[in-house]
């Protein structure tokens, strides 16, 4: 490789990401920042010597939808693996309460490798409206469950102008 081409280059690129470009690549904490930052990741690492056991545990489970129309709100939440006497639901105002337990279905195995949540969980969703816990309807079903109520609909008096 010509030495003067490569040195025209380092001053372009210089020139045009500022005075510390060249530093910056070579500057070994920055690097590190940039690798985690693009968080290149194997089946069993997620870039920053943590283990895949302890990313998940950070996702947010379970996971939720919220489905709405003129008449109806569903929250449909994603429970595999739990069984229902392990899920409690709880309201309070336009709060609705999701705890319960995922228990590990072999316990008697060893554990190499795993992107399933297991241990006691708790997620909260606003719903749209308020409601009272006896319009509540849920059902627990495939390893979903699926919480509706029907909205009510009310029409204001009509009022007479004079």
């Amino acid at each position: 490789m010509d030495m003067e081409k490569l040195k025209q280059w380092m001053d372009v690129a210089k020139n045009m990401h500022g005075g510390d470009f060249w530093s910056n690549i070579f500057d070994q904490e920055f690097t590190k920042q940039f690798m985690n930052d693009q968080q290149f990741k194997t089946p069993f690492s997620s870039g920053d010597g943590q283990s895949i056991r302890e990313e998940k545990n950070s996702r947010t489970f379970p996971i939720i939808d919220v489905l709405e129309s003129e008449h109806e709100v569903m929250v449909i939440v994603e429970l595999p693996g739990v069984k229902k006497e392990n899920i409690e639901l709880g309201l309070n105002g336009d709060i609705l309460t999701i705890k319960g337990k995922a228990l590990p279905i072999h316990p008697q195995f060893k554990v190499t490798y795993s992107e399933r949540f297991y241990g006691e969980f708790q997620r909260q969703i606003k719903i749209p409206d308020t409601v009272r816990p006896n319009q509540l309807n849920a059902k627990f079903w495939n390893g979903l469950l699926f919480v509706s109520y029907q909205r009510t609909i009310e029409k204001g008096e009509i009022i007479p102008i004079d």
